[in-house]
């Protein structure tokens, strides 16, 4: 059978597991002065996949395209960071305009530099980056913008994920979002590129997919190599342990999902922390991604949001 069109309309949210939620939502909130839009305890639709289902508390930081959620796990969220080269959702990705120095403010505020020399210039087109992390060592991009095509002072640009084979999960993601990649390289090289990731020699191989409201960025180290996935990594464990993306039918997206070859985690769920219906599944390197069916009006859709207008 084929696959109906795609009905996603964006990332609605991208997940992090915490170790102290005052302490993450100062962090974040901080530097970027996004405000805190929810703060509740609720049984999350994932609550499947934890260890010891539970309750859990929850608090989102509204951006003006997207949320970024944080769910405290306290002790449970204590694990060794993802290395810069992954495998697994590394990083997501702040952009600002570069007058307002929101790499030195995350530093000034207790952020851990992971970038040498940061915020580098790779390539002279007006865009400079850093990688820092978190006091959980969850780890963070800041893009510096010239000229922003964005009025907003912060924007979340977009979640990363590291694979040993970005082919596949290319073809996977063409898949489940009804797009091919907006940009693809084969070849990221030079000194810039080290000083950003602060490793030596690299090799990148890239692609890029416009959802809507931001981008799914996936990278492929091939120097140094990104190892395969050790096994799947437990949804308390500290990190971007989570994105979500919003449909417009949630029972068409599942004839996708199985099209694609997702692998469920179980069937969909009312999810009362947004009062849509939720489902999870994992990617081919056992990535955890939701995808989430809001009533309609919902104050929590990206609906309510910017979108990417300049691509």
């Amino acid at each position: 059978m084929t696959a109906p069109a795609s009905t996603i309309t964006g990332v609605n949210r991208i997940g992090l597991a915490v170790t102290d939620l005052d302490r993450s939502l100062d962090f974040f909130a901080g530097p970027t002065g996004l405000e805190t839009a929810t703060r509740r305890t609720v049984e999350p639709a994932w609550r499947h996949l934890m260890s010891t289902p539970g309750p859990v508390e929850v608090a989102s930081l509204r951006g003006p395209n997207a949320t970024i959620e944080l769910v405290e796990f306290g002790e449970l969220a204590t694990s060794s960071p993802i290395p810069v080269q992954g495998p697994g959702v590394t990083h997501l990705c702040f952009q600002s305009h570069a007058t307002s120095e929101l790499y030195k403010r995350f530093i000034d505020h207790g952020a851990r530099e992971v970038s040498r020399n940061a915020p580098v210039d790779l390539g002279g087109y007006g865009v400079r980056y850093g990688y820092a992390r978190d006091p959980d060592g969850i780890m963070f991009e800041v893009e510096q913008l010239d000229r922003p095509p964005f009025d907003a002072s912060v924007w979340v640009a977009h979640v990363a994920l590291v694979s040993p084979d970005i082919d596949r999960l290319v073809d996977f993601y063409t898949a489940v979002l009804g797009v091919e990649p907006h940009r693809r390289v084969n070849k990221v090289v030079g000194p810039r590129i080290d000083e950003v990731t602060n490793l030596d020699d690299v090799r990148v191989r890239a692609a890029w997919f416009n959802t809507g409201n931001m981008l799914l960025e996936l990278w492929e180290y091939v120097h140094p190599a990104t190892p395969p996935p050790s096994g799947i990594r437990a949804v308390e464990a500290a990190g971007v342990h989570r994105f979500v993306f919003e449909v417009g039918d949630l029972d068409a997206e599942l004839q996708r999902l199985d099209a694609a070859g997702a692998s469920r985690t179980g069937p969909p769920v009312g999810d009362p922390a947004t009062d849509g219906r939720e489902v999870y599944a994992r990617d081919p390197d056992g990535n955890l991604f939701g995808l989430l069916e809001l009533p309609a009006g919902a104050p929590t859709s990206i609906d309510q949001l910017r979108r990417i207008d300049w691509m």
